[in-house]
């Protein structure tokens, strides 16, 4: 207890530092692995902590400090790393289950992209023009108090009010990004988004006061259904506006882009030795293998012998013959040529 309450009051210096204004004065400077990443994310997202949830940098900053000083080092650096806030923050909050925001903003499915991914999976995001999923106004179905919907994300988006064209790009996607507004609710009161079959969890995606126009950006985690659905609570009547700006999917795997290429028809005379050398592999390819054909004999049972054959630093095939035959013998050598599918054009 004693080591984390000082590592704590150690940090509170530096992410009081961190949150400071451009131009101000520098006044310390950590001396720890985890200092230094702590003052580096503190830097980096205390400005859109005040632009995007309204809490003052220094606060933020402030009621971070506990987190940092009993996040796991390993943790610590994948937040660092990430380039999205939500992502980053789910880092932090995969092991320590923190509020990572003050005055219980913290959005419910802060952990989506945690969940959304396999044990040993990362996800990879993807940000998009902001594209309208939902609009209760435009179909008149306000949500009635104290109520679950489902809404999707890929089909049918017209009959909730969005716009059709956004579940093209959302087809791969595990978790969303999404922004969701109320639009004068009835009364005080929170929204909750989860995933379609889940359990609504006992925490709040956003809070609101009657009569409110407020909205606020979370991470969602989509069901396993073919229309990549979510559920969505109110306690008090609603409309709702949900545009997605971004989305969390698998690592593409694709098979790798190969070519055949092989060498002109090489005519190797009775009691004669000659070579055959493939075409060397195109740009940007790689000499995976090769081999070694006759076009008219079966190698070693009419008398032709391939004695010499591989690849060369010119990145082709070669292949050496001997024909012991009385007639001419036909060869040729091929290499089989391949690359990443990112380097196609």
């Amino acid at each position: 207890m004693r080591t984390l309450l000082a590592a704590t009051l150690a940090l509170l210096a530096i992410c009081a530092h961190a949150a400071q204004p451009p131009g101000a004065p520098e006044r310390y400077r950590p001396k720890t692995e985890r200092g230094a990443l702590v003052g580096l994310i503190v830097g980096k997202w205390s400005e859109h902590v005040s632009r995007t949830y309204g809490v003052d940098h220094a606060v933020w900053a402030n009621s971070m400090a506990r987190t940092f000083a009993r996040v796991p080092l390993d943790d610590l650096k994948a937040a660092a790393r990430q380039p999205v806030f939500e992502a980053m923050m789910a880092s932090l909050a995969s092991r320590t289950g923190a509020d990572l925001l003050p005055d219980n903003r913290t959005p419910s499915s802060l952990s989506a992209v945690a969940k959304a991914a396999g044990p040993n999976e990362s996800l990879l995001y993807t940000m998009i023009v902001p594209c309208r999923l939902v609009d209760t106004r435009v179909v008149a179905q306000k949500l009635t108090a104290n109520s679950v919907r489902v809404f999707r994300s890929k089909f049918y988006l017209d009959t909730q009010g969005g716009n059709p064209g956004c579940g093209m790009q959302l087809m791969k996607a595990t978790a969303l990004v999404l922004n969701v507004t109320v639009v004068y609710p009835d009364l005080a009161g929170y929204l909750t988004v989860f995933p379609y079959q889940g359990s609504r969890p006992l925490a709040s995606s956003l809070n609101y006061r009657a009569g409110d126009v407020v909205g606020n950006e979370i991470i969602a985690q989509v069901g396993t259904d073919s229309d990549g659905s979510f559920s969505l609570y109110s306690y008090a009547g609603t409309d709702v506006v949900v545009d997605v700006a971004g989305y969390f999917s698998p690592p593409a795997s694709e098979p790798l882009d190969c070519v055949v290429e092989d060498s002109a028809v090489i005519n190797v005379a009775a009691g004669a030795t000659a070579t055959a050398v493939s075409p060397a592999c195109p740009a940007d390819y790689t000499p995976t293998g090769g081999g070694c054909q006759s076009l008219n004999a079966y190698p070693s049972i009419n008398g032709l012998y391939f004695h010499s054959f591989g690849p060369t630093a010119a990145r082709t095939f070669q292949c050496a013959a001997r024909n012991r035959e009385s007639t001419t013998q036909a060869i040729h050598a091929r290499v089989i040529c391949c690359r990443m599918p990112a380097a196609t054009p």
